[in-house]
């Protein structure tokens, strides 16, 4: 019990001396990664920052008031453990719309190698571990649903330069992953191949609109129904090369209704959220 404080004590000294002078991510050669300190996930308007932070042989999970910087609770889980990234600008993920689930992730192999990915979900009130989540390959997290009920995790298929990979859903009441991919109904592709450059997230939670770049061929939107298990492709009118599309960033504006894609602040066109149309500009 008393290396147990004294581990969660230090950890947490850490992780209050990071919360002053910034975040790490570690990298991953097939997914954005992790990240721990500071930066950690946030609700769009929330008032707490959920942060990890590594030690040899654990993970601190705090959550900590954004504005202050107190610590209004904290965890050990065994093992290492991150705030997942979601795209490659730094955009986090793994706190569900209804503000009551957190996921947070483990580095699994080289997609094609032997090993096994682990995913903790936690209760954000209490931190109590509602499932271990293992799965046998290379996974990285995508999203979940607003009630925290479906886990959403991409399975690489390969690693870049030629990065394929397919969008799958684990059902954390059953323990279990649903049969087959998650696909857009009128391209019916199982397997995807791109980069994820940035992310916007609904204020509900509900749709996780993700930009994907292409070394060969035009950007395109990612659009994920998180409650309704359903995935809409939308190619980008852009002829942009693969360091150009990189440049790309989402905006959500008009409550959700416009979704605009930018490069250094000057919308290029944008998409109507509920026909998926695209407008100039």
């Amino acid at each position: 019990m008393k290396s147990f404080i004294a581990t969660l004590a230090a950890a947490l000294a850490v992780v209050l001396g990071v919360a002053a002078g910034g975040a790490g991510a570690n990298g991953s050669p097939y997914s954005p990664g992790l990240v721990y300190g500071w930066d950690g996930v946030r609700a769009p308007g929330g008032e707490v920052r959920f942060v990890t932070f590594a030690t040899p042989r654990s993970t601190v999970v705090a959550a900590i008031r954004v504005r202050s910087g107190r610590v209004l609770r904290s965890t050990v889980l065994r093992g290492f453990y991150g705030v997942p990234l979601v795209a490659y600008d730094g955009s986090s993920g793994g706190l569900s719309g209804d503000r009551r689930t957190l996921v947070l992730a483990s580095y699994g192999p080289l997609p094609g190698k032997a090993g096994t990915t682990r995913f903790a979900v936690l209760d954000t009130k209490t931190f109590r571990k509602r499932r271990i989540v293992e799965l046998s390959g290379s996974w990285s997290f995508d999203a979940i649903s607003p009630d925290g009920s479906n886990l959403y995790v991409v399975e690489h298929v390969s690693a870049p330069p030629n990065p394929r990979y397919r969008v799958r859903i684990f059902d954390l009441a059953a323990g279990r992953l649903f049969a087959g991919a998650v696909v857009d109904r009128l391209e019916n592709e199982e397997v995807m191949s791109g980069e994820p450059v940035t992310r916007a997230m609904s204020p509900d939670g509900r749709w996780a609109y993700t930009l994907y770049a292409r070394q060969k061929g035009r950007p395109f939107v990612h659009a994920l129904d998180t409650a309704r298990r359903e995935a809409f492709c939308i190619d980008l009118p852009l002829r942009l090369r693969q360091p150009r599309q990189m440049e790309l960033r989402l905006r959500l504006a008009g409550d959700g209704r416009a979704l605009y894609v930018r490069r250094f602040g000057v919308s290029l066109t944008q998409i109507d959220t509920r026909s998926f149309e695209l407008r100039q500009g």
